[in-house]
């Protein structure tokens, strides 16, 4: 017993030295084989987007877009610079001590491009680098579209420059605001609604997909 023992020890440590016993590849578990496939498919240059990637990106997207144009941040109402005349407080969410912390978060989502077109000030929303290097914002006045009901997107299709995803957004006809929960489902009588067509452009930066355009619904 002590023998074979030995044996077997033997083989494990050259295994360890040697990557095996034998001149044959290592073999790979079940549990194993899947987390390497989920691994390359959630890899975005491995190829095309697909819509589960696309609703993830989306959503981490949507979050942060929606709280710069609708919700804002926690501001100082003390720390505050004159920009041409403009008046900007500090930003105190511990996220973004500075430009830097906010663009890399930023740039999780949206391209360097999109990013460096201000894609905020359509918004009347700006942000600059003020005292040691804080971030600071200008927060223009903003309201939602009441009239919104939901929406439903499209599938992820590929193009020339990278992928596009088109989502119908849903809007109350007659004036009358929208009072029910939003749905990301198609009605079941669209003729209540006016529709509205919105298009995501996608590229890959940095080995992932990111967004080179984006839109709020309302």
């Amino acid at each position: 017993m002590k023998k074979k023992l030995a044996i077997v020890l033997s083989c494990a440590l050259a295994a360890t030295l040697l990557f095996g016993c034998t001149s044959k590849e290592p073999t790979t578990t079940e549990g194993e084989t899947q987390q390497q496939e989920t691994t390359t498919e959630t890899t975005a240059a491995d190829g095309e987007l697909t819509a589960e990637q696309f609703q993830t990106l989306y959503d981490g997207a949507f979050a942060i877009y929606k709280q710069i144009v609708l919700e804002g941040f926690e501001m100082s109402t003390t720390d505050i610079i004159d920009v041409d005349g403009y008046t900007y407080n500090r930003v105190t969410d511990e996220r973004f001590p500075d430009m830097e912390a906010f663009r890399t978060y930023l740039g999780q989502y949206f391209t360097q491009n999109m990013m460096d077109t201000d894609i905020f000030a359509e918004n009347n929303i700006r942000f600059t680098e003020g005292k040691g290097g804080g971030l600071y914002v200008l927060d223009g006045a903003r309201g939602t579209n009441i009239f919104y009901a939901g929406y439903v997107m499209g599938e992820p299709v590929k193009t020339e420059t990278g992928m596009s995803v088109t989502a119908t957004a849903y809007y109350t006809k007659d004036g009358n605001p929208y009072e029910g929960e939003t749905f990301t489902e198609a009605p079941a009588d669209p003729s209540q609604y006016e529709t509205t067509d919105y298009t995501f452009n996608l590229v890959q930066e940095d080995g992932q997909w990111k967004f080179d355009t984006f839109h709020l619904f309302y």
